[in-house]
């Protein structure tokens, strides 16, 4: 009796064991080879334990449960699960699977759907949750679960964010709720909240459990929504679905939850765009913002221009008192808080006057103006640079010109009595490049006139007469007179000048220095004596006329060479006047102050040699084949020049002996001054004069070719000097001047 009391034991364990093994088996998600779909929990006997069921759904969870676990608590009863005979040793609440899939019809889902269907991934996984416990593939009506068959990451259509980005917003956003549901920040954003991957929340190993006090359901775990249910992967961390958060939430754009203006609402708006677009934001949501797109200069990248020295205190201190916080765009277009100089309060007390000094000259203004454009240009209000501020910006005339001072006007017509009309008009009109370089060719004209004034007679030179004019006497003078008279000339050109209205301060000094380099053909008329009988008078006027020249060369030399020192300071001259490529009048003065200097130089060099360049006997013996080369095509070069030079010689001074020499008035001179060169019935001319008349013709020839070069520098720099400066060279008078310069011409032509 007792061996089948036990048998019937055991055999009733078992039974139960099965029964347990196979009714508490869990839900199971089955992917087919080619899609996910989801095969209903397999069970026997219809009897769950609810602990083995899949935990509750996050966006269930996070809602009112109790419809939910109600549906749920009606489908548990309790259950014998251990039998001794027919007697029950142990009882267990289970819930009963064909209750539950008829209990969760589409009428119950659809009290729960609104929140569910926000979320792609929360509504995947509220439709994995009810196949797997009713075997429905739907959930409301057939065929909405179709797009969450084959998830992937496009199924969230505008992607998804860190949830950590809301620490960019401000709090006054994220304290907010939503304008059209009043749903809260918090709650849209943690109804649009998922997971890398799907995690519990509670009770992982025992998610459900019956409470006999409360003769309820209860749930003690919720899965939270991942990602790989896109079955992709992405870094570990919690997430939102930004489509989900932007249709849950929206801001009432005409009443923004953060203040206007200020960086809160700077924040919020970035926020959002970075978020949502701008479709939530009014039109002109960029107004006020307070970025560093523009408005504000982070701290770090504030430059100073080239002229900073020469600022005032006032203004070096602005960037520090208008320095505040702002926004600066992350890659992700979220705002990420700044120092920043506020472009607008600094642009507000500074203009191009306040800032004098070298951010005023030349070079540094160009990148004063710049600086100044770039930085306040776009600020509304701004009017701080003056009309003509691009010409500012770039090389102007007055730039060009290498001295401050002008010939124009610079006083207001409105100082100019009205009752002169003449004074106004010359206040006002100003004569033009192509008055101006008339004046200069007539100048230039009126000095071929003076061959009709070049003495035609004269002693003829004897060897005394050479020697006579190693003494200064009879040249000196003259040379003077030309000079006084030239200078003469200048000051009464300055005085009309300055007797002018309006034109009282301009320099008289400098004004006179600057006509000096007026081309003055002084050549012609040493060229003119030149082919004359050489003579003591012609000797004469070319001596006072070169000593002239020299003295008035020397005057002109102040404003060219200040013109090439202010060209070098500045590299007019480098990458072949690269600089002036805009202005063609400046390249020609330019140009002519550097041949002014180059003819001056190599005169000076060779009146010190007194003598011909050399031939390349001088030059020491090749060193390499380099050197030889380099030899060879300098001798090709020298040689020929020199034996023209020497033929040319040679025949001036055989032309100016055979003017200039009788043989009977030689001999007769010579028996008065016994000075025989040898003995016999026939005297012999000396060679003392052709010794003495070919040194004189060397020096002759440098000179008259020096000023000829002179003169063609002097046209460049003066014409380029005045088709430059039409605007700022504005002489009154200009028919008085010239007519000044004509008869001080003639004049030099009657003293010599």
């Amino acid at each position: 009796m007792k061996m089948l009391i036990a048998s019937s034991v055991l055999l009733i364990l078992s039974t139960c064991s099965v029964f347990a093994q196979e009714a508490l088996r869990p839900a199971a998600l089955k992917p087919g080879a080619a899609d996910r779909t989801l095969s209903p929990l397999v069970n026997r006997n219809d009897w769950v334990n609810p602990e083995n069921l899949a935990p509750m759904p996050q966006c269930i969870a996070q809602q009112d449960t109790t419809l939910w676990l109600s549906v749920m608590t009606q489908c548990v009863w309790r259950q014998c699960t251990r039998h001794f005979g027919f007697i029950c040793t142990h009882h267990q609440w289970l819930i009963q699977l064909s209750c539950l899939s008829t209990s969760f019809s589409p009428d119950v889902v659809k009290e729960y759907l609104p929140y569910c269907d926000k979320s792609v991934l929360a509504k995947a996984q509220l439709f994995q949750w009810i196949h797997t416990i009713a075997g429905r593939t739907w959930l409301v009506d057939v065929g909405d679960t179709v797009e969450l068959q084959s998830l992937s990451p496009a199924s969230l259509s505008q992607g998804y964010a860190a949830v950590d980005v809301t620490s960019k917003a401000p709090t006054c956003l994220t304290d907010s709720s939503s304008a059209e549901s009043s749903e809260s920040f918090q709650h849209a954003m943690a109804s649009c909240g998922f997971t890398a991957d799907t995690q519990h929340t509670g009770n992982a190993a025992r998610p459900w459990e019956y409470s006999e006090a409360l003769q309820s359901l209860i749930a003690l775990d919720y899965e939270t929504v991942g990602f790989d249910l896109t079955q992709h992967i992405i870094a570990h961390g919690d997430y939102f679905d930004k489509h989900c958060f932007c249709k849950a939430f929206s801001i009432d754009p005409t009443a923004e939850p953060c203040p206007n203006p200020g960086l809160a609402m700077t924040r919020e708006r970035l926020w959002m765009i970075a978020t949502c677009g701008n479709t939530s934001l009014p039109r002109n949501w960029t107004d006020g913002l307070q970025t560093t797109a523009f408005d504000y200069i982070p701290t770090e990248d504030w430059r100073w221009p080239t002229c900073v020295d020469d600022m005032p205190k006032k203004v070096l201190r602005l960037p520090d008192r208008c320095t505040t916080n702002a926004c600066e765009l992350d890659s992700d277009g979220y705002c990420t808080i700044k120092r920043a100089v506020d472009r607008a309060c600094f642009c507000r007390d500074i203009t191009y006057k306040t800032c004098q000094g070298s951010c005023q000259v030349f070079e540094t203004r160009i990148g004063y103006v710049n600086w100044l454009n770039d930085l306040c240009g776009g600020v509304e209000g701004w009017h701080g640079l003056p009309k003509h501020w691009r010409q500012l910006a770039d090389l102007t005339t007055l730039d060009m010109i290498p001295w401050s001072w002008r010939v124009k006007s610079l006083k207001d017509l409105d100082a100019i009595p009205v009752r002169d009309p003449k004074l106004v008009a010359s206040a006002k009109a100003c004569a033009s490049t192509d008055s101006k370089l008339a004046s200069l060719a007539l100048i230039s004209v009126s000095a071929l006139l003076v061959i009709f004034f070049i003495p035609q007679t004269g002693m003829r030179l004897s060897t005394r007469n050479h020697v006579r004019l190693l003494y200064p006497t009879s040249w000196l003078s003259k040379g003077l007179a030309i000079t006084t008279l030239y200078l003469f000339a200048n000051w009464m050109n300055a005085a009309l000048v300055r007797s002018t209205p309006g034109y009282e301060d301009v320099p008289t000094i400098r004004l006179m220095l600057l006509w000096c380099s007026i081309p003055r053909p002084s050549w012609v008329v040493v060229l003119l004596v030149a082919v004359q009988s050489f003579k003591a008078t012609g000797f004469s006027t070319i001596a006072s006329c070169l000593f002239a020249e020299t003295i008035l060369q020397t005057l002109s030399a102040f404003h060219i060479l200040a013109t090439i020192s202010y060209g070098r300071e500045h590299n007019f001259y480098g990458r072949g006047m690269a600089r002036l490529e805009t202005s063609l009048s400046a390249q020609f003065m330019y140009t002519g102050a550097l041949l002014w200097i180059i003819v001056m130089v190599v005169t000076l060099v060779l009146l010190l040699c007194s003598r011909p360049i050399t031939t390349s006997a001088g030059y020491p013996g090749p060193k390499s084949q380099a050197n030889h080369m380099t030899q060879n095509i300098v001798e090709g070069l020298v040689t020929p020049f020199n034996e023209r030079w020497l033929c040319l010689e040679d025949r001036l001074v055989l032309y100016w002996i055979n003017k200039s020499w009788d043989l009977e008035e030689e001999l007769l001179l010579k028996r008065e001054e016994q000075a025989y060169t040898t003995y016999g019935t026939l005297p012999v001319k000396s060679t003392d004069n052709r010794f003495i008349i070919k040194g004189l013709v060397r020096l002759y020839l440098i000179m008259v070719i020096s000023m000829i070069l002179l003169w063609i520098a002097q046209c460049f720099f003066l014409a380029g000097f005045m088709s430059l400066s039409t605007e700022e060279y504005c002489p009154p008078n200009l028919g008085a001047l010239t007519l000044i310069w004509i008869i001080s011409t003639f004049g030099v032509a009657i003293i010599s």
